[in-house]
Parts: structure tokens; sequence; C-alpha cells
């Protein structure tokens, strides 16, 4: 195993080096969570912009499901069941 400084393997959001000191404040309780953290990612595309297209995204899946659904009906209905 290739020896390092503690600072090059802790990253946010990934891995971290606790101390039994750090352990000890947090009762001893082992959850990443606890010690690593949470990397915040930036978005480069307005919030707006997002919402837009997860709407047509949306919209275009909502059609999809009903021509779907449609369609299974018909294949029941083919096949003498009712729904």
């Amino acid at each position: 195993m290739k020896k390092g400084k503690i600072e090059d393997i802790d990253e946010l959001g990934f891995s971290k080096v606790a101390t039994l000191e750090e352990l000890a404040k947090n009762g001893y309780v082992l959850t990443p969570g606890r010690y690593v953290g949470v990397k915040l990612q930036e978005d480069e595309e307005p919030f707006e912009e997002k919402m837009k297209a997860y709407s047509e995204e949306l919209s275009e899946l909502l059609i999809q499901e009903r021509e779907l659904n449609q369609k299974i009906v018909e294949v029941f209905k083919a096949l003498g069941w009712k729904i």
C-alpha cells in the first residue's frame, strides 16, 4: 500500500480519515455522513431552464404513457378481457 499524507486521502463527499477524538465526539458512530460531508455541485444551467426542460420531458412521457395504456387496453380487448 502506498503511504501518503492524510490530507491526500481526505476528499469531501468521498473519504475521510477520522481521529479517535472525532470518533469519540460522535459517540463512536461510524456512519460516513458524520465524517465525509457532502460535496455540492454547482450548476451552470439556471433553475428556470432546467425546470422548462424537465417539464417538456415530463409532458412527452405522459403522452407516451397514454399511448401505451391505450395499446394495453386494445390487447386485452383483443384477448377477450375488459379493463
